[in-house]
């Protein structure tokens, strides 16, 4: 229930109170010492974060609206209890909302689910325009498939594994929060202090009271480094697999999470941008700032999550470039208002800053903090901030009047890293070029991003040399990079790593040799049942049962991964090639056909598909998806190298 509005002794203004502060028992107790901070928290996005339904803030969406979302038509009614529900029109289906989360622009309502959890689905509150609308209408996964909606039985449709609250959404909106899945019976019982993001999520609070001052925060934890506090923030803000599910304040990033970083297409743009929904984290990292110490809190109060200084007349960024402050020993650059387009004064953050919106109708402020570059877009694809503002123009118009502004030798050193891991990312990058942009790297983010792009091209001497020197990295990201793309003796030496993560890297290139009970063994396998609940734990559990010759366990393993996302891929492959290992082509087959239905235009299954066919002596069938495979990737040399030896079987 709401509770009663109090008013402020100080104003008689209605104070705004939480929307349920009865269930907040450990941070009602701070309040009691530290009432402002608490005030400025319960007027923000985390004390919104998730929330019961209550009819006073969700009667008008569930008012009898209809809307056609992935082939469904949807119904948002109230039963007579007042319940808030979503039916499925077609089948007459009824799901009960059981949790809310968000507060605007938009809003999600959280459905009870057969397995005792939550699941998200992709319609959504519009606050503004009081309407329903689809999430992934727009998103990078549709425009990658020309449009093409989600569909019923795939891992991101509504009622898929990619949806589910425990697994996808509920860490980064309940304090204390532990999915407590159960990998046998594949349900979920969940628990959590408090809901929404309290106190306790961001301070150590200790059961027992601290006997000199009655606080919860015991005196050894209430001086957290701004690194720590950074750690917290990126524990939620960042797209990162988990490796564990404890992690607490104090605790480094990097012992619990694997971050993302722009090696792959499609997850980041070329330059770091974001391009899904990758949050903060990983662009940040990869921008000066970052490496210098700046952190969350230099921009960002602590508890009301706004800017602390406004941003419409630089005042936010001019606090440290506009006054000749050392951040961690470094000079931050000195800059005056922009005057950069035809002497109007535009904030800092429109150009280094752009807006790109998420679930359909969400924009938020890109943390990459990249100078604009036109010349970038037109070589690289990617965006170019000027065209925000500058809608009649192209990238040509916005190149040339930058570059007469800037020399070459201001942006120079920014293409290089841009240059090397676009061509990388879009299969036409070199070893050279990659090698000579680590050179002159000075950010840990982008060695290790460029370490990782490296991993496509031979091992040779030049690339083992350097990465090598990357294994003694004061970085873990680097580190781990490094471990990834040598294996042998240099990933045995980083299993010894003082980072979890660059541990998890090295035991992914040794696991097939190590000992049954190898702490990182043990390490990787408590990670892999933690993701349990989705086809990556699964995978990583068929993985490791099948190089232990448990057999029976990487089946059931590789069958769940495929079960729980059909359209993988890498699920599917790697089941056929453990069911050829295990000596049943024909069911090897049936996977790899399934999966040249689902993709077409893959190269690398056609080829694993004339693999197949060419263990089962069907050689014109080999020959023709050798073919295929050729035609789609020129530069597949092991598909071509196949045609020329299955040209003898054909005459």
């Amino acid at each position: 229930m709401l509770m009663t509005p109090a008013l402020c002794a100080d104003t008689g203004q209605v104070e705004r109170e939480h929307w349920d502060e009865s269930a907040l028992s450990i941070s009602r107790q701070c309040a009691e010492c530290h009432r402002k901070e608490y005030d400025l928290w319960k007027g923000s996005d985390h004390a919104w974060a998730w929330r019961h339904p209550q009819e006073a803030l969700d009667a008008a969406a569930f008012s009898g609206q209809r809307l056609k979302a992935h082939g469904m038509e949807l119904e948002m009614t109230r039963d007579t209890q007042g319940n808030c529900q979503i039916r499925d029109v077609a089948s007459g289906r009824v799901y009960t909302v059981g949790g809310v989360i968000g507060r605007e622009p938009l809003v999600q309502y959280l459905l009870r689910w057969k397995d005792g959890g939550l699941q998200t689905p992709s319609a959504a509150w519009d606050v503004e325009k009081n309407e329903w609308f689809d999430v992934f209408r727009d998103d990078t996964l549709q425009q990658k498939r020309g449009g093409a909606e989600r569909k019923p039985g795939e891992w991101g449709h509504w009622p898929g594994r990619g949806m589910n609250w425990e697994s996808q959404c509920a860490w980064c909106h309940m304090s204390g929060f532990r999915k407590n899945y159960d990998v046998t019976a594949d349900t979920f019982k969940a628990s959590w202090q408090e809901p929404g993001i309290t106190c306790i999520q961001c301070h150590k609070v200790s059961a027992t009271p601290d006997a000199g001052d009655g606080c919860l925060v015991a005196k050894a934890d209430r001086k957290l480094t701004p690194q720590q506090h950074d750690d917290n923030c990126a524990s939620c803000h960042a797209r990162r697999e988990e490796l564990t599910g404890n992690f607490q304040i104090g605790d480094k990033f990097d012992d619990h999470f694997r971050l993302e970083l722009p090696k792959v297409p499609g997850v980041f743009h070329a330059n770091g941008l974001q391009l899904e929904e990758d949050y903060c984290e990983t662009s940040f990292r990869l921008h000066r700032m970052g490496r210098t110490g700046v952190t969350c809190y230099d921009c960002h109060d602590p508890h009301s999550g706004k800017v602390n200084k406004p941003t419409e007349n630089d005042e936010l960024c001019l606090q440290c470039h506009g006054t000749n402050k050392v951040v961690n020993g470094v000079l931050a650059p000195q800059v005056g208002h922009n005057k950069l387009c035809g002497g109007k004064a535009m904030p800092c953050i429109e150009c280094h800053m752009p807006k790109m919106t998420y679930m359909g109708r969400d924009p938020r402020r890109d943390h990459a903090l990249h100078w604009p570059d036109p010349r970038m877009s037109i070589e690289l694809g990617v965006p170019n901030a000027c065209l925000n503002c500058h809608k009649d123009k192209d990238h040509e118009w916005c190149m040339e009047y930058l570059e007469k502004r800037y020399k070459e030798e201001k942006l120079g050193k920014y293409r290089q890293r841009f240059r090397a891991a676009g061509h990388a990312m879009q299969g036409k990058g070199s070893v050279q070029e990659l090698l000579a942009a680590y050179a002159v790297e000075e950010i840990p983010a982008w060695r290790a991003t460029l370490l990782g792009l490296l991993a496509q091209f031979p091992l040779t001497p030049e690339v083992q040399a350097v990465a090598l020197g990357a294994t003694g990295d004061p970085d873990a990201l680097v580190r781990a990079a490094a471990a990834e793309l040598l294996g042998g003796d240099a990933a045995r030496k980083a299993l010894a790593d003082k980072t979890r993560s660059v541990r998890h890297a090295a035991g992914w290139r040794l696991f097939p040799n190590l000992p049954v009970q190898h702490p990182v063994l043990q390490e990787m396998k408590e990670t892999a049942t933690h993701q349990a609940d989705q086809p990556t734990g699964s995978m990583q559990l068929a993985m490791l049962a099948s190089a232990a010759g448990d057999t029976a366990t990487a089946d059931l393993q590789y069958r769940r991964a495929v079960e729980r996302d059909p359209a993988s891929v890498v699920a599917r492959m790697d089941y056929a090639v453990f069911l050829a290992r295990q000596g049943r082509p024909i069911d090897a087959l049936r996977q790899m056909l399934v999966c040249a239905k689902e993709h077409p235009q893959n190269a690398e299954v056609q080829y694993r598909l004339g693999l197949i066919l060419i263990e089962l002596n069907q050689y014109s069938p080999a020959f023709r998806a050798m073919q295929k495979a050729l035609r789609l990737n020129p530069q597949h040399s092991a598909a071509r190298q196949a045609v020329e030896q299955l040209r003898p079987y054909l005459r």
